[in-house]
């Protein structure tokens, strides 16, 4: 397991936050959505998630020993789908390809599950596209569970 330190993420850490982006919106999709598709939403959820943040908000980003950035998650304050009751929410996890299968995103989502522990949440979420199976498998064995599938019909 590589050495990994986590910081929070500074003004001069956010364009390696959106060089990003295209990890994210190139993710296994819906065949009903094409690249240019996703790629508008993962801007509109950019512009969404860090024009106007939460007080609550993290943004950690993964460092190597050598001084490499290697990868960020973004946690919210959030609320509970069925009873509205507040609870963390991972709203963004993004690695560097080179970061992969090193430890990283497991000890990035060890820190936001503390983050949601540190703030008396007793649930921390998720949304992850059905089609991206790499990253269901990734949260599922970390013990998350799905609690609702939107299903979708193309016309």
């Amino acid at each position: 397991m590589l050495s990994i330190t986590l910081r929070p993420a500074a003004d001069a850490d956010m364009d390696f936050v959106h060089s990003l982006s295209p990890r994210l919106s190139g993710v296994p999709r819906p065949p009903w959505h094409d690249l240019a598709a996703m790629e508008g939403f993962q801007d509109r959820y950019m512009t969404a998630t860090f024009d106007a943040p939460d007080k609550e908000a993290r943004t950690l980003i993964a460092w190597s020993a050598e001084g490499h950035r290697l990868g960020y998650i973004h946690m919210r304050p959030g609320k509970d789908g069925v009873t509205g009751e507040p609870c963390g929410y991972v709203s963004l996890l993004a690695l560097a390809k080179e970061a992969e299968g090193m430890g990283v995103a497991h000890a990035l989502m060890q820190a936001a599950e503390e983050w949601a522990r540190s703030l008396g949440y007793r649930l921390l979420s998720l949304d992850v596209f059905a089609h991206n199976q790499h990253a269901v498998d990734f949260y599922t064995r970390r013990g998350f569970e799905a609690e609702t599938i939107r299903l979708v019909k193309p016309l």
